[in-house]
């Protein structure tokens, strides 16, 4: 029915506002806009062909993408006429077979109408015997900006949107919230600082959201979630014309299980053991370089998990026990650039990937390590000599590569990271099911993390050590607290520990 009725007002459109026949048949992007203009005119009338044999062709062009419509359905209003695009977006009718005089030619694709966004429509005159070429669009860039954020504060600003489904069902996920947040740089009188950012909006009753506002030419970082179904948190980056089309799948939540402890010395080793699956979606593909040749040994793995595996000869990986969603993968091979990249991961069907190493990186010659480097953080070395607690160098954190701060506590055993609705939480596991928030310092001073929002106010590059300290008994004193009984967490900023550094140097 909707459909139905986006078609009513796209020929309403049409014949309130005719629009210009293009006469030149183009392959690739349209050079003119799609803003109809005042009164239509007819095609010029061209060689008669053979009866039968006069067509109406023409190219459908995604501007929004930059690229043609491959499975778009063209119809003429009126009729029961309908053609699908090909992989080029070219479409054909029989001109013979339709009425003679003016038409009305519009199209569909899904993603324009599950936006709400109606693709103008054509008019073209048609004679029997004689062919013609009839060009459709989407909107441009521009206007789709112009007309969904239409607050003049937004000059300046992105626009993103899209549909969030349910990875498990692929329906609208109406309600899902969709949150937009970047880093912006604070230069006050004496110190430059990171601001966190973020917007956010609610999925419509279609499934469908839109968040303007959104800088242009900064690091984005965006997720939709519902309750506890939530997609990865993934990496976005605007393109030019400052509009972005980015579909979401949200599925189940689930905690990475912690690891087994590492057995004491001279104690017998089994095995190693595989990581718990977290889900039942695969991830299939293949990783090569510049020149096309498969990468043998690269690495592939989920963000934010401990599942990964390794490219064959040929360049194939395979990735069981994924949660649904989407979510991010990362892509390492020695001497490249590592990748990262967007995949849409369902229990109903494998997904793929193919992906590409093609930036060479710089490879420093052998260094020779005389000593282990102290920590900067007072204290830190003394600490961890003691044997009690879990601690993080800033090797420790670089390697794990995490995206949210919360990431890093995913491994530690003892501990639970959860999904409270909003943010994610830190738990210690000792209590089972129930609830047991932990105690938290940050550079040394109490910080009232009750609204879980450290994600937000850091980010695992801002980090220089993470102490964990799992029972009250194990805090050192100084840390001791009356809200220690769940375990305590100090986490050391860079900022904190180069400062201290600096001063204990004068």
């Amino acid at each position: 029915m909707r459909r139905l009725a986006s078609l009513a007002l796209l020929i309403s459109v049409a014949a309130a506002a005719p629009l210009r026949a293009q006469i030149i048949h183009r392959i690739g992007k349209p050079t003119t806009d799609t803003t109809p203009p005042t009164r239509p005119i007819e095609v010029p009338r061209r060689a008669v062909v053979a009866e039968g044999h006069a067509t109406l062709s023409g190219q459908v062009y995604d501007s929004l993408h930059d690229e043609p419509v491959h499975g778009a359905t063209v119809v003429i209003a009126g009729t029961t006429h309908q053609a699908v695009t090909d992989v080029n977006g070219m479409y054909k009718f029989s001109v013979d077979s339709l009425p003679e005089g003016t038409v009305v030619v519009g199209f569909f694709m899904p993603s324009m109408d599950s936006l709400g966004i109606a693709p103008p429509a054509r008019k073209i005159v048609l004679r029997h015997g004689e062919s013609a070429l009839l060009d459709l669009g989407t909107p441009s860039m521009r206007t789709v900006l112009r007309v969904i954020c239409r607050d003049s504060a937004t000059e300046g600003r992105a626009l993103m949107m899209g549909v969030v489904r349910n990875a498990d069902t692929d329906q609208p996920l109406a309600g899902a919230l969709v949150v937009v947040m970047w880093t912006e740089m604070s230069i006050g009188t004496s110190s430059l600082s990171k601001l966190p950012k973020a917007v956010h909006t609610t999925v419509n009753e279609h499934g469908s959201y839109r968040v303007c506002g959104i800088p242009n030419g900064v690091a984005l970082r965006a997720q939709a979630r519902l309750g506890t179904k939530a997609s990865g948190w993934i990496d976005v980056n605007m393109p030019p014309g400052g509009v972005l089309q980015r579909d979401f799948l949200v599925g189940e939540r689930v905690v990475a299980a912690a690891p087994v402890p590492t057995p004491a010395p001279g104690a017998a080793s089994g095995p190693p053991l595989a990581p718990k699956p977290l889900g039942t979606a695969q991830l299939t593909g293949t990783v090569l370089g510049p020149e096309g040749k498969p990468l043998e040994g690269a690495n592939v793995y989920l963000v934010g998990t401990a599942i990964g595996a390794k490219a064959d000869s040929r360049g194939v990986f395979r990735l069981t026990g994924l949660p649904s969603g989407t979510q991010t993968v990362e892509v390492r091979q020695i001497s490249f650039a590592l990748k990262r990249y967007t995949v849409d991961l369902s229990p109903t069907r494998e997904s793929k990937l193919a992906a590409v190493l093609d930036t060479r990186a710089t490879v420093l010659g052998a260094v020779t390590v005389e000593a282990k480097a102290a920590s900067s953080i007072p204290g830190f070395d003394e600490r961890a000599k003691r044997g009690m607690g879990n601690f993080l160098t800033r090797d420790d954190i670089e390697k794990r590569q995490s995206i949210l701060t919360t990431d890093l506590f995913r491994t530690i055993p003892g501990l639970n990271v959860a999904f409270d609705g909003n943010n994610y939480t830190v738990q210690s596991s000792r209590a089972g099911n129930m609830s047991c928030p932990m105690q938290w310092y940050l550079d040394g001073s109490p910080f009232d993390n009750s609204d879980n929002s450290l994600d937000q106010m850091l980010r695992p590059d801002d980090i220089e050590g993470i102490e964990i300290y799992k029972s009250a008994s194990e805090v050192p004193v100084q840390y001791q607290g009356q809200h220690a009984s769940c375990g305590t967490i100090l986490v050391w900023t860079k900022r904190a520990a180069g400062g201290r550094k600096k001063a204990a140097s004068q």
